[in-house]
């Protein structure tokens, strides 16, 4: 052992004389720096996600005005995160490898879908459903009744929900040929269209009906098929709004569902599109909820036959009908960061560019200024500082006045969730120690968020639930590195361990982590559990305990033992293996000392700066008068090289 871990000891045998220090966080929320998130996706001309960009190839604009963009992560939507942390252990649990899958709604838009117009554009879908990764969870829902949204991986159910939905759509039964398009324009008082169809329609020019010196003499002046026409553009009109204001409310209520799941979420919108007023609908809300929600919406605009079966005529304005159906579904899709592709039949290639566009997105973040916290939307433009590729982004977003108490809620919201969120990597360890003067336990929790450099801080909820279902702890907390750890007295027995996390740029990780809360040894000793800490700044600081990963020049085993029976301990050794039957690659002798309780508390520095990444362990064994009377181990993991750096 080198001189420098000798007389760091002799610090340890000095402060060993007092109760362990552990490095507890005082569980409340702190008012840091806000930051706002947007998802932008940078993609090639096949749809391919870009991810080499950094965050000064980015340039943001609120209502106008640039604000400096502090983290560009790219978010891998091809892999699952049990590639970025280790899947849990005896020791430890974390969310890796319970990958719930990305996302995705089918959203049949049943009132701007003519019946039986649609089948072809089923099919495709019912293909694209077929391809998707068998973690991903996936509903199927009509538009008129979009409450009753269900996520399965059932394929076969899924399937059979998209035959039954029909379209509904199409205009009333109509008198006169009118395009959608001219109706809206002569509803809005356009003359010189009123003109041009009463002339097709009527037989006689506008000028004639309304002559008023030919009015007196003249039967034919009378003829109200003017009125009629005008009538009729009006009613079209007003259906078309109508039906539109229905499926953009369903929508926003698809988007408040999707809200109430972590992470990202996609909206696959089949409709023949529909007619969208800016002066009549608002679609800002439906753009800052998505952003909220984190919700993107591709639309699939069906292509639609020139004969429309109800008139047996083409319509007048065929071409401006189409332009403004398809307007209107670019004004949705565009609010959520999506893009509209035209279906044509049964044909995949749409849904195989929505599939690539999936695989990848950016997770840009901003510091909110004091003028977004007034719950208004914001309109955000996103573009890039070089190069051409194609940038889609959010267009609003909305913040609350306060942040705190919402953090709050979507961290109980977490916590009650049985289902594991993983987009933000999540490690909870529980270490067991003796509490002589209550005659009961402490538990000492030990959480940690991200993976690597991936780690921005989070915001921390526990919740201990003993055998019974009885609340025995919670702690919330902001950590700036996020990781936390701390202490509750709890009588022995088996507990379930609720953790919930958000990191600052939306993220949320939850896991839950059932042990029992007892001390092991034999009849000779009984012994706590073996924690590991990182070496702190000062032998008298207190210990951060690790979760898994280990990282540094050194680590600091700890662990506490009581003799049974007049056992007089003479000698604890500390060594590092790879597993618990090889023999030691490092060994310490520890510096023990006695508590008043007649505890004792054995502490060693382990260094593990020569030590390949990978899994080991650490084993205490225990002399008591010149014999082995027990001991402890406890496995870790060396991070890699760029772990260590952080």
């Amino acid at each position: 052992m080198s001189s420098v871990w000798s007389r760091w000891l002799l610090c340890v045998e000095v402060v060993a004389a007092t109760a362990v220090g552990i490095a507890v966080e005082q569980p409340t929320f702190r008012s840091g720096v806000d930051l706002v998130t947007v998802d932008a996706a940078v993609l090639d001309g096949d749809g391919q996600p870009i991810s080499t960009l950094q965050t000064e190839d980015f340039r943001i604009e609120v209502d106008g005005r640039p604000r400096r963009i502090v983290s560009a992560q790219f978010v891998d939507q091809s892999r699952s995160n049990d590639a970025l942390s280790p899947p849990s252990g005896p020791h430890f649990s974390s969310n890796a490898g319970g990958d719930d899958g990305r996302i995705v709604v089918i959203a049949v838009d049943e009132a701007h879908i003519r019946r039986l117009e649609g089948r072809p554009a089923l099919a495709a879908a019912s293909r694209f459903i077929d391809a998707r990764p068998a973690s991903d969870r996936i509903g199927v829902i009509g538009l008129t009744n979009s409450t009753s949204l269900t996520l399965t991986r059932d394929r076969l159910a899924l399937r059979n929900r998209l035959a039954g939905l029909l379209g509904n759509g199409g205009l009333l039964g109509r008198q006169f040929n009118l395009g959608i398009s001219e109706a809206i324009e002569i509803a809005d008082g356009g003359r010189a269209r009123l003109a041009e169809a009463v002339l097709r329609e009527c037989g006689r020019s506008l000028t004639e009906y309304v002559s008023t010196t030919r009015a007196a003499d003249d039967v034919a002046g009378r003829d109200s098929c003017p009125e009629q026409l005008e009538q009729e553009s009006r009613g079209l009109a007003q259906q078309a709004h109508a039906q539109a204001r229905m499926s953009i409310a369903a929508l926003e209520a698809l988007i408040a569902r999707l809200g109430e799941l972590p992470g990202p979420k996609t909206i696959v919108l089949l409709s023949e599109g529909m007619i969208v007023d800016s002066r009549r609908v608002d679609l800002s809300k439906l753009a800052a909820d998505a952003q909220a929600a984190r919700v993107t919406i591709y639309a699939l605009m069906l292509e639609t036959p020139l004969f429309d079966a109800s008139q047996e005529k083409v319509s007048p304005s065929d071409t401006r009908d189409r332009q403004v159906r398809q307007d209107g579904i670019d004004q949705v899709a565009g609010a959520a960061r999506g893009a509209v592709f035209r279906l044509v039949g049964s044909d995949p290639s749409p849904f195989a560019r929505i599939a690539r566009e999936l695989s990848g997105s950016y997770l840009l973040a901003f510091e909110a200024a004091d003028g977004d916290r007034d719950a208004r939307a914001h309109r955000i433009r996103v573009t890039l500082t070089r190069g051409r590729h194609s940038v889609r982004a959010r267009t609003h977003f909305t913040m609350p006045a306060a942040t705190a108490p919402a953090r709050g809620a979507q961290l109980s919201g977490l916590l009650r969730t049985l289902s594991p969120a993983n987009e933000l990597p999540l490690r909870v360890a529980t270490y067991t120690y003796a509490e002589p003067a209550r005659r009961a336990l402490r538990v000492v929790i030990s959480a940690e968020t991200g993976s690597g450099p991936d780690s921005h801080g989070a915001w921390l909820g526990f919740v201990l639930i003993d055998g019974a279902g009885v609340i025995a702890a919670t702690a919330t907390i902001e950590s700036a590195s996020g990781r936390y750890a701390f202490s509750c007295v709890v009588p022995e027995g088996r507990y379930t361990l609720r953790a919930a996390a958000i990191d600052p740029l939306g993220r949320q990780g939850s896991v839950e982590r059932v042990f029992s809360a007892r001390l092991g040894g034999s009849t000779r000793l009984r012994v706590a559990d073996l924690m590991l800490a990182p070496l702190p700044g000062t032998p008298a600081a207190p210990l951060s305990p690790i979760v898994d990963h280990a990282s540094g020049e050194a680590v600091v085993a700890y662990f506490e033992f009581e003799s049974v029976a007049s056992a007089r301990p003479t000698a604890v050794r500390v060594g590092i293996a790879r597993t618990p039957s090889d023999p030691p690659l490092l060994t310490a002798v520890a510096a023990v000392s006695l508590r008043s309780d007649g505890w004792a508390m054995a502490r060693a520095v382990l260094p593990i700066a020569g030590l390949a990444p990978g899994a080991y362990v650490v084993r205490a064994d225990i002399d008591a008068d010149g014999a082995p009377a027990g001991g402890v181990t406890r496995p870790f993991t060396i991070a890699d090289r760029v772990s260590r750096q952080q």
